[in-house]
């Protein structure tokens, strides 16, 4: 019986230049898209980080009689420890040399509220005439909150809590007749 041939040498596998940068795309895109998964999955912080923005988007019609509607489509609901108020703004409010502009806050949204839509019926016939406000939504923590309504003249506030922040587009609406 004769011997076996013996083995053949291996040949060298050398991959092109182009199979390297085709490797080296998908290790890169691989890398990055685990980042991102990683980050997005992570707990970084409240919920309202991840919200697109505007959390609330608010509509009204640009006049009105005694009453309109607005709708609010919540995109993202408040986190724990803070609630949106939409906030009626009116400016040169007052008699002659005495103007200001005051702040109503209406209607709150609270967490663990639903990412929905709300419509509600507003009632201006008390208001002036071609008088006109602003409506948006303002998001404050629950020391913003006590500010807030601690600073209300009948209904309204004459200003803000520094550092609360809007949550929502703005609208205005005027009173076009009765």
């Amino acid at each position: 019986m004769g011997s076996a041939p013996p083995p053949r040498p291996r040949r060298r596998f050398r991959p092109s230049r182009y199979q390297v940068t085709i490797a080296a795309v998908i290790a890169a895109a691989g890398t990055i898209g685990g980042a991102l998964i990683a980050a997005s999955s992570g707990n970084s912080g409240s919920s309202q980080d991840k919200c697109p923005s505007p959390a609330v988007q608010l509509s009204a019609p640009d006049k009105a009689g005694s009453t309109f509607q607005t709708t609010a489509k919540v995109i993202c609901p408040p986190a724990e420890g803070t609630k949106y108020y939409l906030i009626a703004q009116m400016d040169n409010v007052g008699k002659p040399g005495t103007e200001h502009t005051v702040y109503c806050p209406k209607d709150s949204i609270t967490p663990g509220e639903e990412a929905r839509t709300y419509t509600t019926t507003r009632d201006i016939h008390d208001s002036p005439l071609r008088s006109k406000r602003a409506l948006y939504y303002l998001k404050v923590t629950t020391d913003e909150e006590q500010e807030l309504l601690s600073n209300l003249h009948d209904t309204c506030a004459w200003k803000l809590p520094p550092g609360a922040e809007t949550v929502s587009n703005s609208v205005t609406v005027e009173h076009g007749w009765q």
